[in-house]
């Protein structure tokens, strides 16, 4: 399982990290002279079970959400950090936002630096806290009151962790194209060219040739490592390092956002037909040809918006539009974009994809697409009602014979 922290800067994400698995994820020399994370880190908890925990852990200033997104796209979990002294604060309630957009439905809350403050505070947050998640996919999200200092409360965030992971275990399938987005590129002496990323779908084994998308550039796997681990083969939901080869190819011709995918799955496309749902924040409407900064994968996209149906999608609505990329990028339905405005200040909002093949958008596939929206919006709402009852109240099973 891949947990992805969330949260504003200075709430303790790095230092809960830390505490969940004796690695520090600030990697930048940067990063330790500052005190703050600027860029993703990485950190990975062996279980007893033979499985391995990967933490993403993102930066909260507001000038690195960019960063932020390009890890929390194809993460499993979301493990949402508010410090006790602070409470939700503006980038707490922007990641949440962002989870809420990526429909990540599993989660939690940690209630940090609570040897710094008292019980009433503890319970006076809690209540804010609880009063932000409502109507989001976090809404029904256990808390969890921890000190990284201390370590009170850390024994049994972990504990439900390892939960969380043994739940999550048999949900996963290697079926479907390969396709890992990748967040980082380097060389190592004697090794080559490495690439790092999230396993959206299917499976790679060493020796595996692959392309490198958009830019079509065949390659062949030498080695992987697997959540940190060496492995002779990576498969979704995990995070995994691939050691690449392939005639002319050097690491100018790979970068963040870039995909390294089996061949059948490389079909880049500057046009993606999505359903789009506008942040009920937002002070106005999503207007028609509205310039964006387009988020999907670990990519980073200038664009514009076509809005399909009608001449704005309005603050808290959804509808139908096109994503009109001044780059390609490979897409595949249902994968989740976020969007965010042209200067990179805020979240306008986001959605899923509903086609990345098709050039152009036709009537017929404007119908199917707003049945198939409704379809999931009426499951969505009968999900999160399921969540939001308690224990006692949802329906128990008849015992059988």
């Amino acid at each position: 399982m891949i947990i992805g922290t969330a949260g504003h800067i200075d709430h303790g994400k790095t230092a809960l990290v830390k505490a969940l698995t004796g690695i520090d994820a600030d990697r930048l020399q940067e990063e330790k002279a500052r005190g703050i994370t600027i860029d993703l880190g990485f950190a990975y908890k062996p279980l007893p079970s033979g499985e391995i925990l990967g933490f993403v852990d993102v930066p909260g200033h507001e000038k690195f959400i960019h960063n932020m997104l390009a890890g929390a796209t194809g993460i499993d979990y979301a493990l949402l950090v508010i410090a006790g002294d602070d409470g939700p604060m503006p980038q707490t309630l922007e990641h949440l936002a962002i989870v809420d957009l990526l429909h990540l439905t599993r989660g939690s809350v940690a209630l940090t630096k609570i040897d710094t403050i008292t019980d009433a505070r503890i319970d006076e947050v809690s209540a804010q806290i609880r009063a932000q998640l409502a109507g989001t996919t976090l809404a029904a999200a256990p808390l969890f009151p921890v000190s990284a200092i201390t370590g009170a409360g850390i024994e049994a965030l972990d504990r439900h962790l390892r939960q969380a992971a043994a739940e999550l275990a048999n949900t996963h399938t290697t079926s479907g194209k390969f396709r890992l987005a990748v967040d980082r590129c380097f060389t190592l002496a004697g090794i080559g060219i490495v690439v790092t990323g999230t396993v959206f779908s299917g499976q790679v084994a060493a020796g595996d040739r692959l392309v490198v998308s958009p830019a079509g550039i065949a390659v062949r796997v030498r080695g992987i490592h697997a959540q940190n681990q060496l492995a002779v083969s990576g498969r979704r939901g995990q995070r995994c390092a691939l050691n690449l080869a392939g005639l002319q190819f050097e690491k100018n011709d790979i970068h963040r956002g870039n995909w390294v995918v089996a061949e059948a799955a490389h079909a880049p496309t500057s046009r993606l037909d999505v359903r789009l749902q506008v942040l009920a924040s937002e002070a106005k409407a999503l207007k028609h040809w509205t310039p964006v900064h387009v988020h999907i994968g670990a990519a980073d996209i200038s664009g514009r918006v076509a809005i399909l149906e009608a001449g704005s999608i309005a603050s808290g609505s959804d509808g139908l539009a096109q994503l009109i990329l001044q780059e390609p990028v490979g897409a595949f339905h249902g994968d989740r974009v976020v969007l965010r405005d042209q200067s990179a200040q805020r979240t306008l909002g986001g959605g899923s994809v509903i086609d990345g093949l098709s050039a152009r958008t036709r009537p017929a596939q404007i119908a199917a697409a707003r049945c198939a929206a409704r379809a999931r919006a009426r499951l969505r709402k009968r999900r999160l009602a399921r969540a939001a009852r308690p224990e006692s109240a949802r329906p128990r099973s008849r015992p059988s014979g």
